[in-house]
């Protein structure tokens, strides 16, 4: 147990990296009562871009690099030094795009990606050249579109990619002199914890009948399915019978009292969350079951997705950039990583730690990030990138869709911050940290 601290005695736990984010969080301030839109922008996409090395976990010296060059590169836009000091915007895009090719490989070796020292310096390579044409890209863009003051033309743009690609080799000769061997997985004698899947539904027989079949698929098979009939008025609990699952009725409607009454009702050491659109590779279960046996300090993992039903070509693009927002912006509210309900799961003893805390009563709620918000600053939850499913797009077409799910983040947020504020969170997670970056 960690002991308490004085008054004030927390900030000797401040993370260097979050101490240029809050200079970032002031710059959106300043730029909002001194400069115009333009400028907020600027610095609003800088502070997006700054948590990032915060979802995802990385190292204390990476965070301070990433942070500080992203901002000083902001500024420098905005104060002009770029005109005062001709070199200044080679240099920027050299260091900035190494960083960006970096952490796109450790994202990438997450997934399973490429590992040896070869396959490190050229997919790093690789990915900080097109880094480099999608900043160009967009410099082009913002000439066009904001500002014609931003500097674009044959040779400024070819001293641009030139500089970015070199940057991004010498950020690949540093991953692969520092490539690492494989990662500790739990051998096959290794015991993993059982998994119980809740799937909450609602008149959505259809859908759940491709999942259920794709559960049935697994290459760990779960201990035991349990569909929540939140009161539908088709053939949801029929199908879940059919495939084998246990059906819990739970007659609240709403996701949130659905949800709860599934986990009350699992058994597994682990229960794990799918909605009924949700479609799970085949080894979506022993991967969740693998990652948490392989952390016992891990108290919940979350995962990605694909649309799988949206118009082709723009299936992981759209995900990326919904999920991305999700992750980033709840990284803020929430002072860790949130929870996806369509790919999400966690620790029993963490569920009969906070069953009594969770919002159950109210449909305008979103269940993932309030069960994130209970959670709390002093558990640990982890973003798995490559663990994703497929889920259906229909819960952001209409107006009136995307307008309600906004709504339910508010009311989330509200609910939640009433109880624990968001500097508090903070600075919980500054002292569960202890000066180290999460992992």
């Amino acid at each position: 147990m960690r002991s308490t601290t004085t008054a004030g005695g927390w900030w000797q736990h401040l993370v260097l990296g979050d101490a240029v984010r809050l200079l970032a969080l002031i710059s959106v301030v300043v730029a909002a009562v001194r400069w115009d839109g333009i400028a907020v922008a600027l610095f609003a996409l800088v502070l997006g871009a700054v948590m990032v090395p915060r979802a995802v976990g990385a190292g204390t010296a990476f965070d301070v690099a990433w942070c500080t060059s992203l901002l000083f590169a902001g500024w420098a836009a905005q104060l002009e030094w770029y005109r005062a000091v001709p070199w200044l915007d080679l240099a920027v895009h050299l260091v900035c795009t190494g960083l960006v090719a970096a952490m796109a490989y450790r994202l990438l070796a997450r997934a399973d990606g490429p590992r040896s020292r070869v396959g490190a310096l050229v997919v790093t390579t690789a990915l900080g050249a097109l880094a480099a044409v999608l900043w160009e890209l967009g410099e082009g863009a913002g000439h066009l579109l904001l500002d014609d003051e931003i500097g674009v033309g044959y040779t400024d743009t070819l001293g641009d990619l030139a500089v970015g690609v070199l940057g991004s080799m010498v950020a690949g000769v540093v991953l692969a002199v520092r490539a690492p061997g494989a990662r500790a997985e739990p051998t096959a004698d290794a015991a993993l914890p059982t998994i119980s899947v809740v799937v909450p539904a609602r008149d959505d027989a259809e859908a759940l009948d491709r999942c259920l079949a794709l559960l049935a698929q697994q290459d760990l098979a779960p201990v035991e399915v349990i569909v929540v009939d939140n009161a539908s008025s088709d053939g949801t609990a029929d199908v879940a019978r059919r495939w084998g699952a246990e059906v819990v009725c739970e007659t609240t409607v709403g996701i949130p009292a659905a949800a709860a009454a599934g986990y009350d009702a699992a058994r597994g050491d682990v229960i794990a969350r799918l909605d009924a659109d949700s479609r799970p590779g085949r080894d979506w279960v022993s991967t969740a079951a693998r990652r948490l046996a392989a952390d016992p300090g891990l108290e919940a993992v979350t995962g990605s997705g694909v649309f799988h039903d949206a118009p082709r070509g723009t299936r992981t693009a759209v995900a990326f950039g919904y999920l991305g927002t999700y992750y980033v912006l709840g990284h803020l509210a929430l002072g860790h990583t949130a929870l996806w309900g369509s790919c999400m799961a966690f620790r029993r003893e963490a569920w009969s730690a906070v069953r009594h805390d969770v919002v159950r009563r109210d449909p305008e709620v979103h269940d993932d990030l309030d069960l994130a918000f209970r959670l709390g600053p002093s558990r640990r939850v982890a973003l798995v990138p490559s663990w994703r499913v497929g889920v259906s797009v229909r819960s952001l077409r209409g107006r009136s869709q995307r307008r309600r799910r906004m709504n339910r983040a508010w009311r989330t947020l509200r609910v939640n911050w009433a109880v624990t504020p968001p500097w508090i969170r903070w600075r919980d997670r500054w002292m569960r940290d202890g000066g180290a970056q999460p992992s």
